[in-house]
């Protein structure tokens, strides 16, 4: 299994707390509670080389989350440069 990247406690309707590991997805940063012998199906990216979600969109390439935050901040920075540029 993948390494456990967190901790979780959660509270039922009636008050009663379960306790978990938990890991973050790659590629969606999504929060992953950790069932051991539940069967669920979990996917594995061997590029990223990390356990995903198992949704679909996260199991079709390799898209990292942080890679993408990179890329919206080189987009921000092309923008502005492109900005000063204009204003003299």
């Amino acid at each position: 299994m993948a390494r456990v990247g967190g901790y979780a406690i959660t509270t039922g309707l009636w008050g009663e707390v379960e306790e978990h590991d938990t890991y973050t997805c790659p590629h969606c940063n999504g929060v992953c509670i950790i069932h051991p012998g539940s069967g669920k199906q979990r996917g594995y990216c061997f590029l990223c080389n990390a356990a995903t979600c198992g949704k679909p969109r996260c199991n079709n390439g390799c898209s990292p989350f942080m890679k993408k935050i990179e890329a919206m901040e080189n987009r921000y920075r092309l923008h502005k440069a492109m900005e000063r540029g204009y204003d003299r």
